[in-house]
């Protein structure tokens, strides 16, 4: 009875389902605390072989309804959504920045002999700029306090109560912090990490610097980077090395355009090098595609502001001084607004689908101010979904799931001194597993996603911000465009019953 038990809770434990529900319910003569102690050395056995649940590393997931037939009008950022570069574009930045450290700013040549390390940082890290220090904040603002590092150190209990008393970040009303920020674009990553390559670098080396003097540097020569054009320049001439022809982009957008749906690219980069890049991923004719090309539009300012007006691109790259009153195909235009998008395009704003990867520049503004629908583009759920596939994940997860319930049983015993030592034993053993859970994602920061027993901030946003979300554009294939309906699994609250326990008795 116990083993059935155990294996209906592994199962249902990826789905959502309360593993202590289907316990109490299958077993309700479990009360004792011998029962809960046979329970537990079940738990500690070796598991039976067994098929493992299998998600779609492809699929596209929702956290909002949203029915394809309603959607008229979808566009796309350019930069890691249409085009997904390479993780070799990191290493060339992160290069990029030391050059230009020691070029510019005076900093010692050693600096060239630092190499980057794409599996130290992840997106939705933290990062407190007064003091060199990362880490991982759950949905509710609590600093996880395995994941505290001081560039590459971790950081002691008594080092992180010193610097954040109560474990929090504290943030404005709008979210904004100064001191604390959020790793949210996949172009920080090199820089961030850069920041923090250098600052352990000239420390260890006993340079009396500051974390917010070596941040600033960095972030100026990483903004000249790009606003001078120098890292677009050496990506396009190249492009071989950051993208890869892939058809199936050409094939989706083509399957969107047979449904009647029209098509337009929104990118804050230059016309000529997302000419190049797309030129390189599905070929000359990319631009046959699209009814609207925009670029070099400032986002979010470009959903903000009202009067940065559009301005027509000449075929040789120059904007024209002519006034633009509609938006035609086959017209390349620059800078712009939102107001005017809509007044020359007549689009309805409730019937447009927008897909980008930066949560704040690309999707905040049109779900929260346009009522636009929302999709986000996330390359992590690729390894995450991969991971989560994993036999050995699953079992992990099964054991702490376990855990959770014995010990929340376990304490209704209590002050029993038997009951209290079973509780101890059972949380030590629970923060063993929750330790290798962590570090199967990164022994750094662990899942982008989720916390132990919560989402991080990074996921909380990225529900808000997007209705769907799935890991590259091509997986939209799999789904018709004029019929789907994306609905979001129905999340139990705490206070409600697990469906399970509502199907009658067979």
């Amino acid at each position: 009875m116990a083993s059935r038990v155990l294996r209906n809770c592994f199962f249902n434990s990826l789905c959502n389902v309360s593993s202590r529900q289907l316990y109490v319910i299958s077993d309700e003569a479990t009360k004792t605390i011998p029962d809960l102690v046979s329970h537990y050395e079940i738990i500690c056995s070796p598991p039976s072989p067994c098929d493992h649940i299998q998600l779609n590393p492809k699929g596209v997931f929702t956290n909002s309804e949203l029915r394809l037939s309603d959607i008229e009008v979808i566009g796309f950022d350019y930069d890691y959504t249409l085009a997904p570069y390479s993780r070799a574009l990191e290493e060339t930045i992160f290069n990029m920045i030391m050059e230009r450290l020691i070029e510019t700013k005076n900093y010692p040549k050693e600096l060239s002999k630092l190499e980057y390390n794409p599996n130290f940082l992840a997106r939705g890290t933290h990062y407190d700029i007064n003091e060199g220090v990362f880490m991982k904040v759950d949905a509710y603002h609590r600093i996880q306090h395995e994941t505290v590092h001081q560039c590459f150190r971790r950081m002691d209990e008594s080092q992180i109560q010193e610097l954040y008393p109560g474990k929090r970040l504290f943030f404005r009303r709008n979210g904004v912090s100064r001191r604390f920020r959020q790793i949210v674009d996949i172009f920080e990553l090199p820089q961030l990490y850069a920041w923090c390559a250098v600052l352990d670098c000239l420390q260890t080396s006993g340079y009396n610097t500051h974390p917010i003097i070596v941040f600033e540097d960095v972030n100026k020569v990483t903004h000249d980077l790009h606003v001078q054009g120098a890292l677009h320049v050496h990506i396009t001439e190249n492009i071989e090395n950051y993208l890869v022809p892939n058809p199936s982009l050409g094939d989706m957008l083509e399957m969107l355009r047979k449904q009647n749906k029209q098509l337009f690219v929104l990118t804050n980069s230059p016309f000529n090098f997302i000419d190049i890049g797309m030129t390189r991923i599905i070929g000359n004719d990319w631009k046959d595609y699209f009814d609207v090309i925009m670029c070099l539009s400032r986002k979010p300012k470009f959903f903000e502001s009202k009067y940065r007006v559009f301005r027509r691109l000449s075929e040789d790259n120059v904007p024209s001084f002519d006034a633009v009153t509609q938006l035609r195909k086959g017209e390349i235009y620059c800078e712009g607004n939102i107001r005017h998008l809509l007044l020359f395009t007549g689009w309805n704003t409730n019937k447009i689908l927008y897909f980008g990867d930066q949560m704040y520049a690309d999707l905040a503004e049109p779900v929260l101010n346009l009522g636009w629908h929302t999709g986000a583009i996330i390359r992590e759920l690729d390894e995450e979904i991969t991971l989560l596939n994993s036999a050995r994940y699953q079992e992990l997860l099964f054991q702490v799931n376990e855990l959770d319930f014995l010990i929340r049983e376990m304490q209704k015993f209590l002050p029993d001194s038997t009951a209290l030592s079973f509780t101890d034993q059972w949380c030590a053993h629970r923060k063993q597993v929750r330790g290798e859970l962590r570090s199967l994602h990164s022994s750094q920061f662990g899942s982008v996603f989720r916390t132990h027993l919560n989402t991080t901030l990074f996921y909380r946003r990225l529900s808000r911000f997007a209705e769907i979300y799935t890991s590259d554009l091509t997986n939209l294939t799999g789904y018709h465009p004029s019929h789907y309906r994306f609905s979001p699994i129905r999340q139990n609250l705490p206070h409600e019953l697990n469906s399970s326990s509502l199907l009658p008795a067979r």
